[in-house]
């Protein structure tokens, strides 16, 4: 393609870079990768030491932006771009180090691993060979659920996000390169939609993972790099257009920067990490993100590349030869540790040790060093053919076809043939996927009528429901999942002589003025059904949720609202048993420890110690005493100072949980049965 030069007056719009530097190493950025990654990995490894962790991915968005975007403006400018090249070149870069992961990753599972957890993996294997791991945890779950500690490749999602801009970033600038489209007019279009459609997602949008996941609303941290990228190469143009047209002189002085003006490079570098450090410190995983949040890092990230390597804290200590050596080791470092910690909480059943966790990390480490200097830098020094390329692309597409392969065949369990026929039978059924295991759904037999479960609507209850139903005396249940596994046993023990209606809103606890992140529009679900409730009268209302999972306290509130407005029979239902990872998983591990082909009836073994849920009984219990209401505890009905029921029969369908707490309906009917009459 030949080059449009630039021939519009002092008044016009920039086209594109004229005159462009050429590429010098910036040792800075590597500093800045180095923090990024060592924010990514304190969170995963000590979550409580840097709660707002995670957004060392939005640092490396950032950068991958500006480094990307200064490649391709430099090389439009001189014609010399090719997306052969660009592409090779990235394949050198991300590959290599891929490639190993994800193999270490299918053959530890292979060994390791049971068949749902192999499942899942091999999916995921598929999802980040195929560089879609986002778009396919995006429709699993959210990034911060407990079921993200058991996903060892997690944290290919942002890989995905890269690589999906990699791919339309280019295309997109070539085209406008064609048609005389301003580059920076581009990023602005492009950049400012993604945040607009972040912001909505955020605020708005019925699923969260959205927000988190999807590349349109991730790309404008992207696209804030390759802005920075545009600004730097064309900062004698744009100034020029600046002063043609009267521009704040604040603005004009701080573009226009001489070598005296280190203090501007200082001040705006101090910024940047400034916005860094209150990024670590005040996003939580409970923050709306990215949302208003995200501009935190994106922003600072913006700040300390645009302060450039003359800045104090980017000569001094982003360029020190730690932190580069970090910087240099960070891609490899980013696909590593994760995987680790999780293999390792997948064969303990729980987090583990502080001291495991220390030991993983420098693993992590030495495993990097290793990949960066024996793999990586090789093959990005020497000569790379196309030959070599394709080589890489085949292996990564083999690796990705093996994965979808043992997602397919449901975990490849004729691995583990020789452990199955010493597993007792209860453990072989599940593991094995047998039909039995089935059973274990959370389906109850009747629900809210409403065609959309995150609307309550006045004739919801009648839409659905015989006039035989209508005639019966109404039970609400009323509550999250861990209120639906109730239903089952309601409808067996009280179905006949009353309607019993589950209501519920979007997944939200039964709690007055809550707003979660992970669960849109609480307060606005739950205000409807109390008001449904106050207009139908049920005879019983059942308050149920899994109260580990959230500020338990605030129940109060919806008690104490509903007898001001004189409704009062109301019956509290305490926490459920919480199993670390899921009673299955419990009890293989306490079967591997102990070998004995007894499993257990009760056991303390595998219990969650993090949630709490016996201590959150006794005080729910003390709660509902004083509020004047009805309390049952299922703690009491399930444990005892031996343990908590694991199971009821020798059958899959008969465990006490098909997880970490959602009753089998077996249990449904079990824990009601003891319940008191009506």
């Amino acid at each position: 393609m030949t080059p449009q030069k630039n021939n519009h007056s002092s008044s016009s719009v920039i086209q594109r870079p004229t005159h462009l530097p050429s590429n010098t190493y910036r040792p800075d950025i590597d500093g800045l990768r180095a923090l990024a990654i060592i924010f990514v990995v304190i969170y995963h490894a000590f979550p409580t030491l840097a709660t707002g962790g995670f957004i060392g991915v939005d640092v490396f968005f950032v950068i991958s932006g500006f480094l990307i975007s200064t490649i391709i403006y430099t090389q439009l400018d001189a014609n010399c771009f090719s997306f052969v090249q660009f592409y090779i070149r990235r394949i050198k870069r991300i590959f290599p180090a891929l490639f190993l992961v994800l193999t270490f990753c299918f053959v530890f599972g292979w060994f390791n691993l049971l068949a749902d957890e192999f499942e899942q993996l091999g999916k995921h294997i598929f999802g980040g060979a195929g560089f879609i791991s986002n778009l396919i945890l995006w429709k699993e779950s959210g990034y911060f659920d407990n079921a993200s500690e058991v996903k060892p490749l997690l944290h290919l999602w942002s890989l995905g996000i890269e690589e999906q801009f990699y791919f339309i970033w280019p295309i997109l600038l070539s085209l406008a390169w064609k048609k005389k489209i301003n580059f920076l007019l581009v990023g602005l279009t492009i950049g400012l939609l993604s945040f607009c459609t972040n912001i909505y997602e955020v605020q708005y949008g019925l699923n969260p993972s959205s927000a988190f996941y999807l590349p349109i609303n991730r790309f404008w941290e992207l696209m804030a790099g390759a802005i920075l990228a545009y600004v730097k190469l064309n900062n004698k143009a744009i100034l020029h257009q600046l002063s043609a047209h009267r521009i704040s002189s604040c603005v004009y002085r701080i573009l226009s920067k001489t070598s005296n003006d280190i203090a501007i490079d200082n001040g705006v570098s101090i910024l940047g990490l400034t916005l860094l450090a209150f990024g670590m410190v005040l996003i939580t995983k409970n923050s709306p993100f990215p949302g208003y949040w995200g501009l935190l890092p994106v922003l600072g990230t913006v700040l300390i590349i645009g302060a450039g390597p003359r800045a104090w804290i980017n000569r001094c200590i982003l360029s020190s030869r730690p932190l580069v050596w970090i910087g240099l080791i960070s891609f490899p470092l980013y696909l590593w540790h994760w995987p680790l910690l999780s293999f390792a909480h997948l064969l303990q059943g729980s987090m583990p040790s502080v001291e495991i966790r220390v030991i993983i990390i420098f693993t992590a480490i030495l495993l990097s060093a290793a990949t960066y200097y024996l793999i990586e830098k090789p093959i990005r020094s020497n000569a790379f053919n196309r030959t070599k390329a394709f080589t890489l692309v085949l292996l990564l597409t083999v690796i990705g076809y093996i994965g979808l392969n043992t997602y397919q065949r449901e975990g490849l369990n004729f691995r583990l043939n020789q452990i199955q026929f010493r597993l007792p039978p209860i453990l072989q059924a599940l593991s094995l996927k047998d039909p039995a295991a089935s059973a274990l759904d959370l389906k109850p037999l009747k629900v809210n009528c409403s065609s959309n479960q995150n609307e309550i609507k006045e004739s919801s209850l009648d839409s659905c429901l015989s006039a035989t139903e209508l005639k019966k005396p109404a039970i609400f249940i009323w509550g999250d999942s861990y209120a639906a596994h109730l239903t089952a046993g309601y409808e067996e023990r009280f179905g006949e002589k009353y309607r019993i209606t589950r209501v519920f809103y979007n997944g939200c606890p039964p709690i007055m003025d809550i707003e979660l992140a992970n669960r849109k529009n609480c307060t606005v679900g739950n205000n409807q059904i109390f008001e449904l409730v106050l207009k139908e009268h049920p005879v019983k209302l059942i308050i149920a949720a899994n109260w580990t999972d959230y500020d338990w306290r605030k129940i109060e509130g919806t008690i104490t609202k509903l007898q001001q407005a004189g409704y009062r029979n109301i019956d509290l239902v305490g926490p459920a048993p919480i199993w670390s990872d899921g009673l299955y998983k419990q009890l293989y591990l306490k079967f591997l420890s102990d070998k004995d082909p007894n499993v257990p009836y009760r056991m303390n073994f595998g219990l969650d110690k993090n949630k709490d849920f016996l201590l959150i009984d006794l005080a729910l219990e003390d709660m509902a005493k004083r509020l004047g209401v009805n309390y049952i505890s299922i703690s009491k009905i399930l444990c005892d100072k031996d343990g908590c029921i694991t199971r009821f029969g020798e059958t899959s369908d008969t465990l006490e949980s098909i997880d970490a707490g959602h009753f089998t309906k077996y249990t449904s009917r079990y824990v009601v049965s003891h319940f008191p009459e009506m």
